[in-house]
């Protein structure tokens, strides 16, 4: 199923961009922080921090003056999870007698593909939505400072993850772009309850990774020539646009002929 999902879409990038006529596919690097929380854990905040770096390719499908439709697939390496600092400095389990601070870490280690659509305007901004799919490739899970246990066979946690993405992205400076991603769990990660200091149990809980994504993108092969300052702003019938554009073009004809009558002078000498 997963290398089916895959081709499909693989089939889908390609069948469709072959329908444009200046088809091209961009080369794109990522990399960015991620800001992660669990939902259902009975934590909240986006405390946890981890790594989102990978490559992908994007192919325009749709293209028509200044505004463009566009597909991207991606290969990342996707760091989640959940976080919370110590709470308590008073409290001792009566079994153990070692201390129950509340502290929390959770490390998640996924390979995700992502799929998206762009919609862009001017080559200037972008804004997109897709789905991924993510496979769990390791985990780390502290309670009160020690290690639990947990891992990847241990069979607590879904090694397949589907998610829902949204992003924008603009560009900052040549083929480099600056985007802010949202990413949600479609499925559960997890099914857990949870025991209180006086030994009630809570629960089960669906748990789903929340994340939000600030990273930078550099687009290898696309044209510079392409892109004009002009593109980067509207214009339209906005006189202060138009009018500096004007000024621009009067400059450039007066340095012209400048020029030329310089070099009139010169031949009559």
């Amino acid at each position: 199923m997963k290398k089916g999902l895959l081709i499909a879409l693989f089939t889908i990038l390609i069948g469709i961009s072959g329908n444009v006529k200046a088809q091209m596919f961009l080369g794109e690097a990522f990399v960015g922080l991620n800001f992660c929380q669990v939902d259902g854990d009975q934590m909240m905040g986006f405390y946890k921090k981890g790594v989102n770096a990978g490559v992908g390719v994007l192919t325009p499908v749709f293209q028509k003056r200044n505004f463009s439709i566009e597909l991207s697939l991606e290969v990342l390496y996707n760091q989640k999870g959940a976080k919370q600092d110590a709470k308590y400095d008073t409290i001792f389990d009566p079994v153990t007698h070692q201390p129950l601070t509340g502290e929390y870490d959770l490390r998640l280690h996924y390979g995700e593909v992502p799929f998206m659509v762009y919609f862009t305007d001017k080559k200037f901004v972008s804004a997109g939505v897709g789905v991924s799919y993510a496979r769990l490739m390791g985990l780390k899970e502290y309670e009160h400072g020690y290690e639990t246990g947990v891992s990847l066979n241990s069979g607590d946690y879904n090694r397949d993850e589907f998610n829902i993405l949204a992003d924008v992205k603009i560009r900052v400076w040549k083929r480099l772009k600056l985007g802010f991603r949202y990413s949600y769990s479609l499925n559960p990660i997890r099914t857990r309850s949870f025991t209180d200091f006086e030994g009630n149990v809570t629960g089960p809980y669906k748990q789903y990774n929340n994340m939000f994504t600030l990273r930078l993108t550099y687009v290898f092969n696309e044209k510079l020539e392409d892109l004009k300052r002009e593109e980067y702003h509207y214009q339209g019938d906005n006189p202060k646009f138009v009018n500096k554009e004007n000024e621009r073009a009067l400059k450039k004809m007066i340095r012209q002929q400048q020029r030329q009558e310089k070099r009139n002078g010169k031949g009559k000498q």
